[in-house]
């Protein structure tokens, strides 16, 4: 029986070695730097009538952005139509699962209250879409909302706040140019997550998922500027880039990992009936740890939630998220943490 097993246990580790992992690749599927000194083409408005995006010198925008040139994008509602607000969009209705990033010019304590941000999931037949803004007025919050609202209320169906008090010295406390991202996936039929970033770091209490049946699951992407004035605030963006999101989250050993960040070979390897997973974080973040199957599916979710930077451990007991056991063969765990993931294979023997 012991010659049985060992024998099995190597031939898995000689599949382990030339099974060829599912790569996470992104693909840029648009991008503006407005160095052209004209908007992409492709922008459009979403509001029927409204202006969209367009190039100015940077001379014109309040600050000169390090990283920009020549050229920035200007998104402003002159004419308070849509009582200030002005958004830019652009991408296929049926698109889904990707990034944007972009340097966003941010306002603290404008009077009256002013925001400017990011779009996803834009879909005009839905009526329907979904912001990431910087509201750094007294409420100190980067805000993640819907458009719908509640007709009784008046306030957004599906909202979430990132606090400053949870994001200790991330936020400004002046005007300027800060890098946005949202990554936006449609990880079920059922659920919508999301990933927010300011300034490269991923904002805590994040992800967050939306699950109301109403909620928009696909559109395109685009800038927003607002102010509840006759003239909404100028929003000033640039550096515009928007990826595809990988169909799983598995990867292979990235070498970008900080020298602190460490995630460890799962012991005992091959395992039966339990395995101890460990890892070190660089800094505290959301933090993620799943494991995979050879075709990419999620089988298990270890952690998901914020974790403090040192060292950590977890234990995989061979099931499933519904309890069951799994058979054997070659698994993937996945560390995802910030912009930083890492992945192993693992064996399961019976």
């Amino acid at each position: 029986m012991k010659k049985s097993i060992t024998v099995f246990a190597l031939v898995v580790l000689m599949l382990s070695l030339v099974l060829s992992q599912t790569a996470l690749t992104q693909t840029v599927i648009f991008s503006d730097d407005f160095e052209s000194g004209t908007a992409n083409a492709a922008w459009g408005n979403y509001y029927k009538g409204e202006d969209s995006v367009k190039a100015k010198p940077m001379a014109q925008a309040p600050k000169v952005l390090a990283t920009g040139g020549n050229f920035v994008g200007w998104l402003q509602d002159l004419d308070g139509s849509y009582t200030g607000s002005a958004v830019a969009v652009t991408g296929a209705l049926t698109l889904k699962d990707y990034s944007i990033e972009a340097d966003v010019y941010c306002y603290v304590n404008p009077s009256p209250s002013g925001y400017t941000g990011l779009v996803v999931y834009a879909d005009s037949s839905k009526k329907d879409f979904y912001k990431m803004r910087a509201d750094f007025d007294a409420s100190n919050r980067i805000n993640f909302s819907g458009l719908k609202s509640d007709p009784a209320t008046f306030l957004p169906l599906f909202s979430k706040d990132f606090k400053g008090a949870d994001n200790a010295g991330l936020f400004p406390t002046t005007d300027g140019w800060h890098k946005m991202k949202i990554e936006v996936r449609s990880t079920s039929a059922t659920v919508t997550t999301i990933w927010c970033y300011f300034d490269g770091t991923l904002l805590k209490n994040s992800p967050i998922t939306d699950t109301l049946s109403a909620r928009v699951t696909s559109g395109g992407f685009g800038l927003y500027a607002f102010q509840q004035s006759a003239a909404g605030i100028p929003g000033y963006f640039d550096n515009i880039v928007v990826k595809t999101l990988p169909t799983t989250l598995v990867q292979e050993n990235s070498n970008s990992t900080p020298s602190d960040f460490h995630l460890s070979q799962n012991y005992p390897n091959p395992f039966n009936p339990e395995t101890k997973i460990s890892y070190r974080l660089s800094t505290g973040g959301f933090t993620s740890l799943t494991v995979y199957d050879q075709l990419g599916r999620t089988i298990r979710t270890l952690v998901s939630q914020y974790q403090a930077s040192g060292e950590h451990a977890v234990v995989w007991d061979g099931k499933d998220n519904a309890g069951k056991i799994v058979s054997s063969g070659v698994y993937f765990y996945s560390l995802k943490t910030g912009a930083i993931i890492e992945s192993k294979k693992m064996v399961l023997l019976k």
